[in-house]
């Protein structure tokens, strides 16, 4: 079912983005046959690029339309960023491919602007409660959670059709009811490890679960779909058959680090120099990490701090006080520890560019948690080390949103979160949302 609404919303979206192409065409040209050069390679790049964009920013996912204000602000972050991308890749390839006419491009954003308010924001929601009216439609969505909350919820999905969700309460069973496509999980979990545990007990490898928790407010990732007494309502889907999807992601990892190595070449060499001049030592600081089942290799940075600093191997007060006290990890680095060169290396990332090589030796994963250093897995609770199931990365969720501004158990629960999600998919959009973070740089330490 979920695949046939993304079906006809991709589907809408191609007849919006055409319709809106021709009338721009006409207004501007006055016809539509061989009028301007690039019109139909234009056409099929933002037949591309904006479902792409529709995806990224999740509104192929019908529960989000309940809420409308939601969905405008993601419509219009949508529309902001086509329009941006459209720019810029017009200005560097200077429009070998795209229409060159501004009144053109004003008139096709306006008019695509318009037509996805009318759909999604005002008509959507409304096609979504006719579909579900029938109850034969709707998916059977079991309820855990404090008994004194199960009516309180019912109410609120049956007042909020567009959902597709029917409430069971399992808790007066003596084992799952049968037919039941979905879960939900109230939780009153008032640590991010009784919440972990609370989501890996009900979380079933295929099936969709969604989970409200107060603990949710303390991340700001977008993803929740409602809030129900103050709690944000995420989703949890962990796929099955990982081997095939791990077997892509590594032909995925190797076209990406060797891309990213090539293209980085000439500013590898520029940083070398900077470092080389600005302190002595290694150009690159070579640190034990732990990386997959906790096996260690070695891990590749550019050198950001004075030399005599950087070979340190054993742990800190600080940096234990990072796993066991809940410290932010950029508190536990002395400032004075970090170079002038090694100041901006940490601010922009550029420090991380040599894991190109981590991820292309197999060690690392484009996508993933960051690897520990050994003595600070050596500190992980029993639930921490969950996060050592699957190959750590060079980016990810906690690099996203949080960076060296979050205590070790948020972080971690963050990474987790990931573990839990884990999709293609989902490694396509933490990929894009990482342009952002790097340039502005939130976090960074």
């Amino acid at each position: 079912m979920r695949l046939t609404h993304r079906f006809i919303f991709v589907l809408t979206d191609l007849i919006i983005i055409i319709s809106a192409y021709v009338l721009a065409l006409l207004l501007r040209f006055k016809s539509l046959i061989d009028v301007v050069d690039n019109q139909w390679s234009t056409l099929v790049f933002l037949l591309v690029l904006i479902p792409v964009l529709f995806y990224v920013f999740d509104l192929y996912n019908h529960l989000i339309y309940i809420q409308r204000l939601r969905v405008f602000f993601r419509v219009i972050r949508v529309w902001l960023v086509a329009l941006v991308i459209y720019v810029v890749v017009g200005f560097l390839t200077k429009h070998f491919f795209l229409i060159e006419s501004r009144a053109f491009m004003i008139m096709f954003f306006c008019f695509s602007l318009i037509f996805f308010f009318l759909l999604r924001v005002i008509c959507l929601k409304k096609m979504l409660e006719t579909y579900f009216s029938n109850s034969k439609r709707r998916l059977t969505c079991k309820y855990v959670g404090p008994l004194e909350k199960f009516k309180e919820l019912s109410k609120f999905f049956d007042a909020n059709i567009a959902t597709g969700l029917t409430f069971v309460n399992c808790n007066k069973n003596t084992g799952s009811p049968t037919g039941c496509n979905e879960i939900f999980l109230y939780s009153q979990a008032i640590s991010y490890d009784r919440l972990y545990k609370g989501i890996k007990a009900n979380l079933v490898p295929g099936q969709t679960l969604h989970v409200a928790s107060h603990l949710f407010n303390n991340f700001r990732l977008g993803w929740e779909w409602c809030k129900i007494d103050a709690m944000p309502v995420y989703t949890f889907r962990q796929r099955k058959y990982q081997f095939c999807r791990d077997c892509l992601r590594r032909c995925l990892d190797i076209i990406g680090a060797i891309i990213g190595l090539l293209v980085l070449a000439p500013f590898f060499i520029i940083t070398a120099i900077t470092i080389k001049l600005d302190s002595p030592g290694p150009i690159i600081y070579k640190q034990k990490r732990c990386g997959k089942k906790g096996k260690e290799f070695v891990f590749f940075k550019f050198r950001s701090m004075y030399h005599s600093d950087a070979k340190k191997p054993g742990p800190t007060h600080d940096e234990s006080n990072y796993i066991n006290q809940g410290i932010p990890k950029e508190e536990t680095l002395k400032d004075e520890q970090i170079t002038d060169v090694g100041r901006i290396l940490r601010k922009t990332s550029i420090d991380e560019w040599p894991q190109f090589i981590n991820v292309l030796k197999g060690d690392m994963s484009l996508i993933g948690p960051r690897p520990h250093r050994p003595h600070e897995v050596k500190c992980y609770h029993d639930w921490h080390k969950d996060r050592l199931s699957i190959k750590q990365g060079l980016t990810g969720l906690w690099q996203i949103y949080g960076r060296g501004e979050m205590p070790c158990d948020k972080s971690i629960f963050l990474d987790l979160i990931y573990v839990m999600n884990r999709s293609i998919s989902l490694d396509l959009r933490l990929l894009f949302h990482t342009i952002p973070a790097v340039i502005f740089g939130k976090g960074a330490y």
